[in-house]
């Protein structure tokens, strides 16, 4: 019951964990544009549509100190050079820059700058960037090749000399340099531009964009903290839904994520299914396909929602669509796949096959089961559903995969339950061989006691007859001699016919009866057509002793014994009388007894009883059931 519910509750928590009425892309939307007129949260967005692609966690930066080398520059250039880079320093105050001489070997990243008066000529492979006034870069593109930024150092700069008639000359030749070297330090990923001037406005800058803004500096500064990846994650998970977070950062990892949760989940549902119908037979057979069948329906369409809920952000999963939907249409599919599974089964699979054969045909049909009824409905919608709305491969293609998996996940099923119903059979089987053998040791051990037991009875009654009638005490010695082969002879066997039973316990009396002369007076009445049945061995003489021992012996004048063995249909009845004093009240004690019901128990189970009683006639009654007995 614990596991059905468990099935349940897994249907009816997943939809309202994973429905929304807004696609994730349109919230995430509404929150960039939100954050992005709140001056604490719009930098971190410019950060955001500037750096980052939107699938990786990457951003390129410039690692280590940064080298500069100067070509045909003049003193002047030189110069101009080093206060663009302590403008610089106060930006990325942390970060070392350095210039070197061409000759020098250099390992961390670096950029060459040469300055030209010549013409510039377009490339391809290279951004221009207009600064103005005549004054232009000639940048080598930063190429990304898979999580490393490969950097390419050469830069032109086409730096006019100072003209007297551009004001403020040097302060522009000097903005326009740091706008390079700036835009060396960053690789953007982003082609789409964003509003406003600023230095990272757009991927192919223009001459507008040499005005190093605040969110520039903010960009630049946090790009270069030690911590940067961590501080931008803080600031995701903390205004974006945890589901866009994590997939802006990697939607490999996000795909992961979801294949393992809907695997993981799949897992636990497989195993609750597994135990819960293992072992469950319904009273009318069409109930074993169908409650699996509706289960692992709306299961699979439970999955189907959570990997999209984390991989799927430009549309949404409503109650009004795509959930009421699925109630429609998924019930009403796994009902008609249950029913054809059932009749293809009862149909086309018969109980004379071999269980190899059955298996296959049972995968087979499995596998027919889940398609065709899908099939059919796709066929029925032709006019509404066409290849040119819905990407039939795309929709079709994993639910093949599925149900492949599904059919021999079954098969693997019915061929471990038949491994382990075989294997209880076996088991069976050697218990049952096993209490047999036992059942055989107890009895001769319990046959191997009554011999003992008679002869010392028989032995303790000649030796009382030795000093007073030779004649009666070899009379006796002889029976006794007679009784004994009938033994020998049976050695081994547990097993006797009434009949042969009988003639020991008529010998048994005989030898009683010169004890006790004509005093002791018997009857022995058995039927016919009981007279072969078989019963255990010395099962009924240690009866008739007992009615001796413990019953006429104890009284004076006639002694009366009788035997009496019928039978009634399929039921053995078997009595012996005595006209001795009653028995005493509760259990009967006694060995000859205890062996009689040893041997019972033993020999047929519960299918033979033993009691007594003392009215009308004082009598022992067996009854065994001859149809289930263990011989």
């Amino acid at each position: 019951m614990k596991k059905l519910i468990a099935l349940i509750l897994i249907l009816i928590i997943t939809p309202f964990l994973v429905s929304s009425e807004k696609a994730l892309v349109t919230e995430a939307l509404e929150i960039s544009k939100h954050n992005t007129m709140i001056p604490e949260t719009a930098n971190w967005e410019y950060v955001k549509d500037r750096i980052f692609d939107g699938e990786t966690s990457f951003f390129g930066r410039l690692e280590g100190p940064i080298s500069i080398t100067l070509e045909e520059a003049t003193k002047e250039d030189s110069l101009l050079l080093e206060e663009t880079i302590s403008d610089i320093r106060e930006i990325l105050p942390n970060k070392e820059i350095r210039i070197l001489k061409p000759s020098s070997k250099i390992t961390e990243p670096w950029i060459h700058i040469r300055f030209i008066s010549e013409s510039i000529y377009t490339n391809p492979n290279k951004q221009i960037i207009d600064l103005a006034n005549g004054h232009f870069l000639e940048i080598p593109w930063n190429v990304r090749k898979g999580n490393k930024l490969e950097i390419r150092p050469y830069m032109k700069v086409y730096l006019p000399e100072e003209r007297s008639y551009v004001i403020n000359s040097h302060e522009v030749r000097k903005k326009s340099l740091k706008a390079g070297l700036l835009r060396k330090l960053v690789f953007l990923q982003n082609d789409s531009e964003v509003e406003g001037r600023s230095l990272f406005r757009n991927k192919k800058i223009t001459s507008l964009d040499f005005f190093i803004k605040d969110r520039d500096k903010f960009l630049l500064q946090k790009l270069y903290s030690d911590d940067f990846l961590t501080q931008f994650e803080d600031y995701l998970y903390t205004y974006y839904p945890w589901r866009y977070a994590y997939s802006f950062l990697s939607k490999e990892k996000m795909k992961m994520l979801a294949i393992s949760t809907v695997t993981a989940i799949g897992i636990i549902v497989f195993i609750l299914l597994f135990s819960l119908y293992r072992n469950r037979k319904f009273k009318h057979d069409y109930f074993n396909y169908l409650f699996p069948m509706v289960f692992i329906a709306f299961h699979l369409i439970n999955l189907k929602w959570i990997y999209e809920y984390l991989t799927v952000f430009n549309s949404s999963i409503t109650w009004s669509g795509d959930i009421m939907f699925s109630l429609i249409f998924i019930g009403p599919l796994a009902i008609i796949s249950a029913t054809l599974l059932y009749f293809l089964e009862r149909i086309f699979i018969k109980k004379s096959f071999d269980f190899s054969y059955k298996l296959i045909l049972k995968i087979t049909f499995t596998f027919i089961a889940l398609h065709l009824p899908l099939l059919i409905f796709m066929y029925l919608l032709n006019d509404k559903v066409t290849l040119k709305d819905v990407n039939f491969l795309e929709f079709y293609f994993p639910w093949f995969i599925i149900s492949i998996f599904l059919s021999l996940g079954r098969g693997i099923l019915i061929y471990l339950n038949h491994f382990s119903e075989s294997l209880v059979k076996q088991k069976d089987v050697e218990l049952s061989r096993l209490k047999e053998l036992n059942a055989q040791s107890e009895l001769k051990l319990l046959q191997s006691h009554i011999n003992p037991h008679f002869l010392y009875n028989a032995l303790n009654s000649i030796a009382g007859l030795a000093k007073d009638d030779a004649d009666k005490t070899e009379k006796m010695a002889l029976s006794l001699s007679d009784l004994f082969r009938y033994s020998i002879n049976k050695k081994g066997e547990k097993m006797s016919t009434v009949a042969e039973e009988v003639a020991l316990v008529e010998n048994y009396l005989e030898i009683e009866k010169i004890r006790f002369g004509e005093r002791l007076k018997f009857t022995l009445k058995v039927d016919e057509v009981a007279k072969e049945e078989k019963i255990p061995m010395f099962m009924l003489q240690p009866l008739v002793e007992n009615a001796i021992k413990h019953g006429i012996s104890k009284i004076g004048g006639e002694a009366r014994v009788g035997l009496n063995i019928k039978k009634e249909k399929e039921t053995l009845l078997i009595s012996v009388s005595d006209n001795g004093p009653d028995f005493p009240e509760g259990l009967v004690s006694g060995h000859g007894l205890q062996t009689v019901y040893d041997l019972l128990r033993l020999s047929y189970g519960k299918n033979a009883s033993l009691s007594w009683k003392n009215s009308p006639k004082k009598q022992i009654l067996i009854d065994i059931k001859k149809n289930n007995a263990h011989d």
